[in-house]
């Protein structure tokens, strides 16, 4: 609840707290509530009500412009405070009523109604504007994210198509180097330790020379598989543009996609209090909300059908539902308002149930975008997290690549390969043979050693291959 109220501030003070859009959906509801109003004030004839109503809604769009123009002047750029919003929305309404009660007893000489008419639209502005205020705050709200998560996500992806492209490079720099520097080296470190081999040399010494032998060819196994690795990883990485989010119809044939269930109570119990209240009285209110409850559960039933037989959405199925509304609201006028109550100004049958079908038309409507676009937002919130994690898996792997890299060419892997190699250049000098003797077991040691480094180096660019 505490989400929800805050979410509806945020959304009602910015600049749809009062919109022509918004004022246009909310007047004909206005004008219609209006004029049931004046139904019940006993005023003929019907055009006489219409004129009455007329004097006041145009009064009351006048009011509300000038007030969107210097009270909330400033609602496109920061919020405004919610209570001189609700003050807007409010005094919107007693425009409206005193300019209806005053062109009504000092122009048509009529009673004088003032009270009523004040209450009643006051009444009607204040949620009828709150409302609509908060429909399409919260549509521009779910656009505006909608339309960031699209920005980042281009951003991310021209990023990540930039890292493949810096990473391709060095890749293409560590193969080169692998197969033009380290590839031969690695092959004449085989001849060496099998010409040291051929030789003659102490028992001790041949020992130690094949355990050489091996590491060098182990270390071209490595070589090789760390070639295969690296090409391998970058054939099958591929930056692909994402996909345009599927947007699904709104509408199935004439009716929305989705059928609303709680959207549609909270529309039909605000709307048959505001009628009922000033023209039947609580008791007036109270069955109201009945019918509402009868028309819910009726959608609920619906909704539940409707998805064990997998049918929600389909134009059939909501032609079905929507004939039903306008049916059991039909009965429920006949019954409850004309039979089992006494009301004083009861509803034609008809008339009710046509509004209870456009109220859950409207209601339904809206439920069914901000559903569709809550779930782009979603889509684009997983896409978006889906990427970052590229990124960041892009970023160290690039770095690992750009590390091998230098590796190879300089560093590490080069140098201990060549250290293994000019200490065999050693050995393979008589002279060099015979200063040796006297630390030959540690100087064997340490040449192995530099080669297993160098295993273990070349080993280690596999598995960053592999973990791309």
């Amino acid at each position: 609840m505490k989400r929800f109220l805050e979410n509806f501030f945020t959304v009602t003070t910015g600049r749809w707290a009062v919109s022509l859009p918004s004022v246009a959906m909310y007047l004909p509801f206005s004008f219609l509530y209006s004029l049931e109003r004046e139904s019940t004030l006993n005023i003929s004839p019907f055009n006489t009500q219409l004129v009455v109503v007329t004097s006041g809604q145009l009064a009351s769009i006048l009011y509300l412009f000038i007030a969107q123009a210097t009270l909330l002047s400033s609602r496109k750029e920061r919020k405004q405070s919610f209570m001189l919003c609700l003050f807007v929305w409010s005094s919107s309404g007693i425009v409206a009523g005193f300019v209806s009660d005053l062109y009504s007893h000092n122009i048509l000489g009529g009673d004088s109604h003032l009270f009523v008419r004040i209450a009643n639209s006051t009444f009607i502005s204040g949620l009828g504007l709150g409302i609509v205020a908060y429909c399409f705050g919260t549509i521009h709200k779910l656009r505006v994210e909608k339309s960031v998560y699209q920005s980042l996500e281009q951003i991310l992806m021209k990023d990540s198509l930039n890292i493949n492209e810096s990473q391709n490079r060095a890749t293409e720099i560590v193969t080169s180097n692998l197969n033009e520097s380290l590839l031969p080296k690695v092959l004449k470190l085989q001849k060496l330790t099998s010409d040291l081999q051929k030789s003659g040399t102490s028992e001790s010494l041949a020992v130690a020379l094949h355990a050489l032998e091996l590491q060098a060819k182990d270390l071209q196994v490595k070589l090789n598989s760390t070639l295969t690795s690296i090409v391998q990883s970058q054939s099958q990485f591929s930056t692909k543009p994402a996909e345009i989010l599927p947007t699904r119809k709104l509408m199935t044939g004439p009716f929305p996609r989705d059928l609303s269930v709680g959207t549609s109570f909270l529309i039909l119990a605000l709307g048959a209090t505001l009628a009922q209240s000033t023209r039947n009285g609580l008791l007036g209110s109270l069955v109201g909300i009945l019918s509402s409850v009868i028309i819910v559960t009726v959608l609920y039933i619906l909704r539940t059908i409707g998805m064990r037989l997998n049918a929600l959405g389909t134009g059939w199925f909501n032609a079905v539902s929507y004939f039903l509304v306008f049916g059991f609201q039909y009965l429920t006028t006949t019954v409850v308002q004309h039979s089992l109550t006494s009301l004083p100004y009861p509803y034609e049958a008809w008339y009710s149930a046509l509004k209870t079908f456009f109220g859950v038309y409207l209601a339904s409507l809206i439920s069914t975008l901000v559903t569709e676009q809550n779930n782009s937002i979603n889509i684009m919130k997983a896409t978006n997290t889906e990427q970052l994690s590229q990124i960041e898996s892009l970023n160290i792997s690039h770095d690992q690549i750009q590390h091998l890299s230098s590796s190879t060419l300089v560093g590490a892997i080069q140098g201990q390969i060549s250290g293994v190699i000019m200490a065999l250049n050693v050995l393979t000098n008589t002279d060099g043979m015979q200063n040796s003797k006297r630390d030959l077991s540690k100087f064997i040691a340490s040449t192995s050693e530099l080669l297993g480094d160098a295993i273990w180096e070349i080993q280690q660019a596999g598995k960053k291959a592999h973990s791309r």
